[in-house]
């Protein structure tokens, strides 16, 4: 199913939890986002480890949207995990919003579980970042 975005049309794919992944288009960025909503656990890896919760919240070709209570240091590198699958990457950008942090992750290696979450999790991959090593190891079973 389509729907507008401005003067835009955005494809919507179901998702889990209290939204749908959809298309966004995003005027000044170069990859087409996928509004999603995912809890995550995040953890910055290396000295200093630190684990928090937030969501992701969109997901594209160049990575991940995550809105986090803290900002992250551009290169931090970071382990997501979202039921049973557990994303690696490194911190890219971080911007101050309203309520919070929003971190934009490049991701580098993706482990899929097998829980109903992950394979929703793992379609939105699957159309975003499909040469990530990870995502197309992973099977879908319908």
């Amino acid at each position: 199913a389509c729907r507008p975005k401005g003067d835009r049309f955005g494809a919507g794919y179901p998702t889990a939890l209290n939204g749908i992944v959809r298309k966004k288009i995003v005027d000044r960025r170069f990859a087409d986002r996928y509004d999603v909503r995912f809890d995550v656990r995040l953890t910055v890896l290396g000295a200093g480890e630190r684990t928090i919760d937030g969501h992701i919240s969109d997901i594209s070709e160049s990575g991940i949207g995550v809105s986090l209570p803290f900002a992250l240091a551009e290169g931090d590198i970071v382990q997501l995990k979202v039921a049973d699958t557990t994303l690696f990457g490194f911190a890219i950008h971080s911007v101050q919003e309203e309520a919070g942090w929003r971190a934009g992750i490049e991701i580098q290696r993706v482990l899929i579980g097998g829980s109903e979450l992950s394979r929703l999790l793992h379609s939105a991959l699957r159309r975003s970042l499909p040469n990530v090593p990870g995502v197309l190891a992973g099977s879908l079973s319908n």
